[in-house]
């Protein structure tokens, strides 16, 4: 069937946005021009959900522009954000692998394009060794991921958990001075509360606490830590800022010395 001029636009556009997806970038142009063809857009508003928990797996999403939130939903209605999946990456590679339902709920947090693709388009997909290998690493990522973020949520206090955040959000925010240490906060202290595991009351009285210390300052949506290494040991129990991974290696390196 031949294509009229506007569907080759949108076929074209499409397949800009793919080429963007780390799950893609680099495949083939047959390819990716066949899951352009068969893929569709889908414009999402702030708190617009692409799929629900339990939901049946049967789309590839990857996102164009904009952010998802990746959430989790307690017995009274308490929200957990588990990841954040910002442009260029999919929602969810587990449909690639299996059939089961999906495992949380996804959720537009601001404007957000995606581009869909249906389960009976993916042996295209699977068929590509590349692929399949992309995506059990991909998801070899998140499990790590959730694996440190179970054990900060679990094991340590609000202010250690809220340190830990901010500076991984700052390691993957660009600096606009050497020496300047800046994160840009979520736009929303509901959306940190929620990276968090935390009330909003108890994270407010945190970020004030560091304040009236003169750890942090604040302009807007912008936090400025004062002290990267007291605020580095309030992440790591004070203990030199030292991550437990660093320690374990330094205590095998003492034992075999």
């Amino acid at each position: 069937m031949s294509l009229t001029p506007d569907d080759g636009n949108a076929v074209r556009r499409r397949r800009w946005g793919l080429d963007r997806c780390a799950l893609l970038r680099g495949l083939p142009p047959t390819l990716l021009e066949h899951i352009a063809r068969h893929s569709t857009e889908l414009n999402l508003e702030e708190g617009d959900a692409l799929f629900f928990k339990n939901d049946p797996s049967d789309f590839l999403a990857f996102v164009v522009h904009g952010r998802i939130y990746k959430l989790l939903y307690g017995p009274d209605g308490q929200e957990l954000i588990v990841d954040t999946i910002e442009s260029g990456e999919t929602v969810d590679e587990t449909p690639l692998l299996d059939t089961h339902s999906h495992t949380f709920t996804a959720v537009a947090y601001s404007a957000t394009r995606v581009l869909l693709l249906s389960r009976r388009h993916f042996p295209s997909l699977t068929c590509d060794p590349g692929v399949i290998e992309r995506a059990h690493v991909s998801l070899c990522l998140r499990l790590r991921h959730a694996v440190e973020s179970l054990e900060t949520m679990c094991l340590h206090r609000l202010e250690s958990r809220l340190a830990r955040y901010l500076l991984s959000l700052m390691h993957t925010q660009s600096r606009p001075r050497e020496g300047d240490f800046e994160v840009a906060l979520p736009p929303t202290q509901s959306i940190l509360a929620a990276m968090v595991n935390a009330s909003r009351p108890k994270l407010n009285a945190q970020l004030q606490t560091w304040h009236r210390s003169g750890l942090v300052s604040r302009k807007r949506n912008i936090l400025r830590i004062n002290d990267i290494d007291q605020f580095r040991c309030k992440a790591y129990l004070g203990r030199d800022a030292e991550r437990p991974d660093q320690r374990a290696r330094s205590t095998a390196a003492r034992r075999s010395a």
